[in-house]
């Protein structure tokens, strides 16, 4: 069993501001088994023509990527509280087939 940051898991959308026009948010969705640009799926004009956008990255930022397996180790009430080390926020404990 390890802990990981709750914001991991499942697929996750993300708003990111448009460049272009203020009030404009394009959603990024994040699949749940690579957290890379390439798998991040944007629904703005230069993702569907290119393939490819700012936005994938800044929505990659925005989000906690924190496991126990490969990233800084928890304190020892960090551990114990279940609290990320790298956003403070809540982590959850999973189970791990080796």
């Amino acid at each position: 069993m390890i802990q990981e940051c709750s914001m991991l898991g499942g697929w996750q959308e993300v708003a990111v501001p448009s460049a272009t026009d203020e009030s404009a948010y394009y959603l990024v969705t994040l699949p749940p088994w690579d957290r890379n640009e390439a798998e991040a799926v944007c629904e703005c004009p230069g993702y569907e023509f290119r393939g490819r956008c700012r936005h994938q990255r800044e929505a990659l930022e925005q989000i906690c990527n924190w496991s126990e397996l490969d990233s800084q180790p928890q304190t020892t009430d960090q551990q114990r509280d279940r609290i990320c080390p790298e956003c403070g926020g809540p982590t959850k404990v999973v189970v791990i087939n080796g």
